[in-house]
């Protein structure tokens, strides 16, 4: 064998070892569950498009979640871009009537059907690497990229792990987290933003038009964002202390966000000079929101609190009482920004509320110097540098 030959020989094999590490990957994107987890995967795809030096290295970008959701109308949006797969999953529900026990033993059964349905689709769609990171719709496809030894990267937005999440990280080759502490050798890139809550144009706006006549009487306001999940109790106790209590009515403006599944509400607090109610708000309208407001009533989701902390908003967390996450989450914050945690499930919940309000009756948030468009940037580019690679 001459010397050409063997050179021959040694540019065809680097070539393809050349090829196989700048080929263009398919990444498949499996989490979701809630607004709060839709948007920022939203968000996570829109760089991936938008920024060359990840888009030159994606060849396709596949959604997977169930039909007839958010996350399949948000996937719609970059039809020419991603893909989006319909699929069934194993639910473990913790409640006690027996009803729920035997739908986990049916769905025990038949998380084998809904495993090999992953495999198929991601053998079909040549699947590179899978990123997830919330809630069991998830799940058969994190063990189906197992079982086809396709690296696995994971995203963890609480202070403890969900059970789905302690199970991906085990198979994951590389873990983040939006605290510290949360997996072993994890890479802490806090939670994972939308850019849509910064926008780069301005409105004059009806909204911002208002809010600036507002802040004519100097008094601190309020953006009240329980939603809907279970927080009908607390619009009601709201609306009860703003009655009985004078100072609560005239220390504050109250911008209270229902959701669409609180919209009668509206009536409780129309005899309220002080109160704007909203069913929804976009991105643009929660960014105007977000640079008015001083104090916010919130639940304890990390991604909403993480919105809020960049805004430099104080915040009265009520956690869902039926869940370990969002207490955790809520204590971090009391630790690292002195917010304040009213707890709903105990008794005295109403005075707690008050009290805490009551406390922030003069308070006025800081002038916001962090550079948010760059806190936004970290996470986002931290977790697809890594992953493309």
């Amino acid at each position: 064998m001459n010397f050409l030959h063997k050179l021959t020989i040694l540019d065809t094999v680097f070539n393809n070892v050349y090829f196989e590490i700048m080929k263009k990957k398919t990444i498949v994107m499996a989490w979701g569950g809630t607004g709060w987890h839709v948007f920022p995967i939203k968000s996570l795809i829109e760089t991936i498009i938008s920024e060359p030096k990840y888009s030159d290295q994606v060849k396709e970008i596949i959604r997977f979640w169930s039909k007839n959701s958010l996350e399949q109308e948000t996937a719609a949006k970059f039809w020419d871009k991603v893909r989006f797969i319909s699929i069934l999953s194993w639910k473990w529900r913790r409640e006690t009537p027996l009803k729920s026990r035997l739908k986990n033993i049916r769905d025990l059964f038949l998380f084998a059907g809904w495993f090999f349905q992953s495999i198929f689709y991601l053998r079909k769609s040549k699947t590179d690497v899978v990123f997830c990171k919330w809630w069991y719709v998830a799940l058969p496809v994190v063990f189906a990229a197992r079982f086809l030894c396709k690296p696995i990267y994971v995203h963890e937005s609480d202070v403890k792990p969900w059970l789905v999440n302690r199970i991906w990280n085990k198979f994951s080759k590389q873990s983040f987290c939006g605290f510290d502490w949360v997996f072993p050798w994890a890479i802490v890139v806090g939670q994972i933003l939308s850019d849509e809550i910064v926008p780069t144009w301005n409105s004059n706006s009806e909204l911002t038009n208002y809010l600036k006549a507002e802040k004519k009487d100097g008094k601190p306001s309020i953006l009240v964002m329980w939603w809907s999940q279970g927080s009908k109790k607390l619009y009601e106790c709201l609306a009860d202390l703003l009655k009985e209590n004078k100072a609560l009515r005239e220390s504050f403006h109250y911008h209270i966000i229902l959701g669409k599944l609180n919209e009668d509400l509206k009536q409780i607090f129309k005899e309220f000079p002080s109160v704007t109610t909203y069913d929804f708000l976009s991105q643009y309208d929660m960014w105007i929101l977000y640079q008015h407001c001083d104090i916010s009533l919130t639940r304890g989701w990390t991604t909403s609190l993480a919105e809020q902390k960049l805004f430099n908003l104080k915040s009265i967390i009520v956690p869902i009482p039926r869940t370990h996450d969002q207490k955790l989450n809520a204590e971090r914050y009391v630790k690292n920004f002195n917010d304040i945690m009213v707890e709903q499930s105990k008794p005295t919940t109403t005075q707690d509320l008050h009290d805490a309000l009551i406390s922030l009756k003069d308070y006025h948030k800081l002038e916001i110097l962090t550079d948010i468009h760059k806190e936004i940037w970290k996470a986002k580019h931290t977790i697809l540098n890594e992953i493309l690679k």
